[in-house]
């Protein structure tokens, strides 16, 4: 059974304001979620004066983000509803799906050791219906594709006597997904003279909070934890390309654990981009960047603005000289991890990623920027834009260079 003492207790802050109803994706489309008010601190202030509540509607939660930060008392809403998640997994049961979808780091290894057989299955008609028949997995649905050479195969080890020194968590979609981006971050940090070392790491575990695996994600935050304090205990600042592994890393360990060990990791982690920010601001990046005609539109991820450093990318892309690039003020994607790829909650993710599409549309940049690699996957099925990491376009300006 699960530990539900381990609940956040900033609840009790909450005014019943509405500001996170408001600024909540779900709520804005369909009338079915009960909001992260009601499923958030209501549902905590009736637990704790009763026995506890299983609330079905907490499905619909996508853990945004988007509550935390519209809160004017600074309620951790979404570890209230990540909870609310548990709960309801621990006394409804798990769907066999589900369970498949919180393992992104089983799958990955599994689907890409035959990727090129993956990808081929997963492109067909056929296949993708008896997946729905069978895992409500909508047929419609696009997936990501599936590398043979991911990027554990291709990482050779390096090691250099070096001023900074970054430890790089490199997450399940660069790994087994877009190791181009892992590679392109690599190369990032070499032509800036910096050491990057790839710890021992599991999922970062988002998306098994996502589905109401807490105790199984729980365990991986503290095998990441310890592993990541035994390089920034030697100086290594823990630097990600994925914001979602971000937020876990920054926020999500430390809401969920209140420890020590998870306070003092948390203030060794970087963004890529909020990392060579901090680098130009010091005077320390590499600014031998060549020149790219190309007009981008930027697409900022949920948890990338739930950080709450501003834009990084689109401040580091902006050096590149005639390079322009423009944010396409759009909301959440819909995406949202594994809750786009539920049969249940196919509608409800394209209705929320319409208006992406149309402000993606508006701005009819060359290609769209983004970190996140599940807001590529319904920025790639919703428009016909190519989509980019920031690091791979650095890496490009930065080889260029003449």
């Amino acid at each position: 059974m699960l530990d539900f003492d381990l609940f956040e207790q900033t609840y009790e802050k909450c005014l019943k304001c509405n500001a996170c109803v408001v600024n909540c994706p779900v709520s804005n489309t369909t009338l079915d979620f009960g909001g992260p008010k009601h499923l958030g601190p209501e549902l905590k202030r009736l637990v704790n004066q009763q026995q506890t509540i299983d609330d079905k509607r907490i499905e619909l939660c996508t853990l945004c983000g988007n509550c935390d930060m519209s809160c004017p008392e600074n309620v951790h809403v979404s570890t209230l509803t990540a909870y609310a998640k548990a709960i309801h997994s621990d006394q409804s049961g798990t769907k066999f799906r589900d369970f498949v979808l919180s393992n992104a780091e089983t799958v990955g290894k599994l689907a890409s050791s035959f990727g090129p057989i993956t990808n081929l299955a997963m492109g067909m008609k056929p296949v993708r219906k008896v997946m729905e028949m069978v895992m409500d997995i909508p047929a419609e649905r696009q997936f990501p594709k599936y590398r043979f050479k991911n990027f554990k195969r291709i990482y050779h080890k390096k090691t250099a006597g070096t001023k900074r020194k970054v430890a790089y968590f490199v997450g399940c979609y660069a790994t087994y997904n877009a190791p181009e981006v892992a590679e392109s971050f690599i190369k990032v940090m070499k032509y800036n003279g910096i050491e990057v070392a790839v710890p021992d790491q599991k999922c970062c575990g988002v998306p098994m909070f996502a589905n109401g695996q807490m105790t199984q994600g729980l365990k991986n935050a503290n095998y990441n934890i310890n592993s990541l304090l035994e390089y920034t205990r030697q100086g290594y600042d823990v630097v990600l390309t994925c914001t979602s592994c971000t937020m876990a890393l920054k926020k999500e360990y430390v809401s969920f654990l209140k420890s020590a060990g998870a306070k003092e990791l948390a203030s060794h982690v970087y963004d890529a981009d909020e990392y060579l920010r901090l680098l130009k601001d010091s005077g320390e990046l590499n600014m031998d960047l060549s020149p790219m005609k190309e007009k981008a539109g930027y697409y900022a991820p949920c948890h990338m603005k739930a950080q709450g450093i501003g834009n990084p990318a689109m401040d580091i892309l902006e050096l590149i000289p005639g390079y322009e690039i423009q944010d396409v003020g759009a909301g959440c994607c819909g995406q949202c991890g594994t809750f786009g790829f539920k049969k249940e909650k196919y509608d409800v993710s394209m209705r929320i990623g319409k208006p992406m599409a149309e402000a993606v549309k508006e701005v009819n940049a060359d290609y769209t920027v983004t970190e996140c690699g599940m807001c590529k996957n319904q920025l790639d099925q919703l428009t016909d834009k190519v989509v980019k990491h920031p690091m791979q376009i650095l890496a490009e300006a930065y080889d260029s260079y003449r």
